[in-house]
């Protein structure tokens, strides 16, 4: 592993993590800890919002207040993954472990369920 919080996107990313910038060859390597969830129905999507928590790692400067926008059908599958930053879409992705990192916290926490209650 190199120094850098960057490293070459060779293919499709293994293991680790790593927001990837659009258009770009180099990978950002970041541990993800969401929190501060907020779920919202919006027939017929439920969407979650999650901060990131950015101690303990460099992040880019250019991302600034990092979280995540996660859009799920009604029925809890997730179709969408956006990388926020302050509060708006940003020019990362969430490469597909991290889409499984934050699979995992959703369910977890079970926000499906609770957003499902709300309606």
């Amino acid at each position: 592993m190199q120094d850098s919080p960057y490293i070459i996107q060779q293919g499709i990313a293994e293991g680790g993590f790593g927001m990837i910038k659009f258009n770009a060859e180099l990978m950002f390597e970041a541990d993800l800890r969401p929190y501060r969830p907020v779920v919202e129905r919006r027939e017929p999507y439920i969407d979650i919002y999650l901060k990131l928590d950015k101690s303990g790692t460099e992040w880019p400067a250019d991302l600034s207040e990092p979280g995540a926008l996660i859009i799920c059908r009604s029925d809890g599958e997730p179709i969408q993954y956006v990388v926020l930053d302050e509060g708006c879409d940003s020019e990362y992705r969430f490469t597909e472990r991290e889409k499984e990192l934050l699979h995992a916290y959703v369910r977890k926490e079970r926000l499906i369920e609770k957003a499902q209650q709300l309606g």
